[in-house]
């Protein structure tokens, strides 16, 4: 299910959203009567974010994805701070180039779904629908504030577009199936650590 993550939590990061990937285990279920949410094969996507205030400006961000890893990247446009989840350790780690810095926090959201699961949850399969150039299917389902979403979903698990009413509030610009490098998740060397900070 999409994960309150819609929001901004790290600037304009929203990589819970991205993947979505809030969805754990599920058990047997019919072939086709939910999507599979997590990417079954390594990925890079550029996706447009919309800010929930219509005066701000889209924003553009990268997401990779290593399916042997079970790593995933994302760089938001023009900025020195970058996130790299782990979901074998359940880390999250904030990389801030321009401070030297890193902070590791617990990754959002329940377990990772695994390779050839679908998502647990409510589903209701819709259209079919053409985005970056590429098909996927539209799934209706509620976030986690039990809001109606749209998600569409590419055959293979990537996930082109998100939809909140009549708001598209992400959307896929290109995707590459293309093999990811360990070295796009390893963590750079002599980074100071910082503490998280807390509201």
């Amino acid at each position: 299910m999409i994960r309150r993550m819609i929001r901004p939590v790290v600037g304009t990061v929203v990589p819970a959203l991205l993947m979505a990937l809030a969805a754990g285990a599920s058990p047997a279920r019919a072939a086709d009567d939910a999507p599979f949410v997590t990417p079954q094969q390594d990925v890079d996507v550029t996706y447009v974010i919309a800010s929930p205030d219509p005066t701000i400006p889209s924003v553009h961000q990268r997401m990779r994805w290593s399916d042997h890893a079970r790593r995933q990247r994302i760089d938001p446009e023009g900025s020195a701070t970058y996130m790299i989840t782990d979901y074998g350790t359940r880390s999250l780690n904030v990389i801030d180039l321009a401070h030297g810095a890193r902070t590791v926090i617990p990754a959002p959201g329940p377990a990772l779904t695994q390779p050839g699961q679908r998502a647990a949850g409510n589903w209701s399969r819709g259209a079919t629908m053409l985005v970056a150039g590429q098909p996927c299917t539209v799934w209706q389902t509620h976030d986690t504030d039990g809001q109606a979403s749209e998600v569409c979903y590419s055959d293979d698990g990537v996930m082109m577009q998100a939809m909140q009413g009549a708001r598209i509030v992400v959307r896929a610009e290109s995707v590459a199936r293309t093999a990811q490098p360990d070295s796009v998740f390893a963590i750079p060397a002599g980074l100071k650590e910082v503490a998280a900070a807390h509201p």
